[in-house]
């Protein structure tokens, strides 16, 4: 369990203290299971992850845990720059108390962060992404019940990103992740719930699906309110305009495929289908009418409600009730 209690936090600035990055933050992950943090820029998501790790203290507040927490992957701290990659490991090894078996966790780490002859060059040389790769070779090193990532499956290339994913996915099996990516396929595969970040706050949610809506939502209401702003310019009025309908049509289309999912589907025309099921593409989801269901060798679940109705205008003038293939589906041979 890690408990997260009233925590603020800001850095000192030559100024005298910064803004607070969290204020109030308070939410308890219980053991095994794996979150998803999400948010803006600046909205204080990898500040919580070196909270969390234990390589920053909070401001006020407490941060508790009854566990083993690696330290952040993809975290550039705790290395010493003038030492090389494999001295590095080493050390680390001896603080974790693995002097007798510290030949073969070395040569995991060198093997894992695939530096070449770098692994034997002092680390202030290394660029950014190889300090991640580094840092990510040496926690999978040692036994966490909880790991921490910071962007370090976009390290390296697709072939490292690959190895990255797969190390995630053996992790899954017998350990927790609290995580911050900006890819969302990426949150969706290893995360079962998820905290949205906004203005120094914490919202906890127990699907990371709908922590990812919340966020799109408020992105999406932030750049209506921007172009708003422009649009009192002198001639960005047909662009802002253009611009405006566009984002809210797809705002619209979030909220009536959370609608859907709330059980209170929604009756559009052909055009706004579309953007729902595209949404609804974007979120991991597939709907698909009866018919399709038939040719996919799918039968509904009991009970099952529409996410969308979507209408069909001349020569069929009908609705179609449309269904996520994934949740609300089930494959005819499983059926008894």
């Amino acid at each position: 369990m890690i408990v997260v209690e009233d925590v603020h936090k800001r850095y000192m600035t030559d100024h005298g203290p910064g803004k607070w990055v969290l204020q109030g933050v308070s939410f308890a992950i219980p053991p095994g299971l794996s979150v998803g943090l999400v948010g803006g820029n600046g909205a204080g998501k990898s500040t919580l992850l070196r909270l969390i790790g234990g390589v920053d203290v909070p401001s006020r507040g407490r941060i508790e845990s009854n566990c083993r927490v690696s330290w952040p992957m993809g975290f550039g701290g705790g290395l010493q720059p003038s030492l090389t990659g494999r001295q590095n490991t080493k050390f680390v090894c001896r603080i974790h108390g693995h002097e007798e078996d510290i030949r073969s966790r070395v040569a995991f780490v060198e093997e894992f962060a695939e530096l070449g002859d770098l692994f034997d060059e002092p680390v202030k040389t290394y660029s950014t992404g190889m300090r991640s790769r580094l840092q990510f070779g040496l926690s999978l090193a040692f036994d966490f019940d909880v790991y921490i990532s910071d962007e370090v499956t976009a390290a390296g290339d697709a072939a490292f990103r690959d190895k990255a994913a797969a190390a995630f996915k053996k992790l899954s099996d017998h350990a927790s992740i609290i995580m911050v990516s900006h890819g969302e396929g990426t949150l969706r595969q290893f995360c079962t719930a998820g905290i949205w970040l906004n203005e120094g706050r914490a919202h906890w949610f127990d699907d990371i699906n709908d922590a990812l809506r919340e966020y799109k939502k408020s992105q999406l209401n932030h750049q209506i309110s921007v172009l708003l702003a422009e649009q009192l310019l002198p001639g960005n009025q047909e662009r802002v305009a253009l611009e405006l309908e566009k984002i809210q049509q797809r705002l619209k289309a979030v909220v009536l495929l959370e609608q859907g999912m709330a059980g209170e589907p929604a009756a559009v025309d052909h055009e706004e289908g579309v953007r729902v099921i595209q949404e609804a593409n974007q979120q991991g989801m597939q709907l698909v009418g009866l018919g399709q269901l038939a040719q996919l060798g799918c039968n509904l679940k009991p009970g099952a409600i529409p996410m969308l109705k979507k209408y069909y205008p001349a020569p069929h003038n009908k609705h179609l009730d449309l269904y996520d293939l994934k949740s609300q589906c089930v494959k005819v041979e499983s059926i008894n």
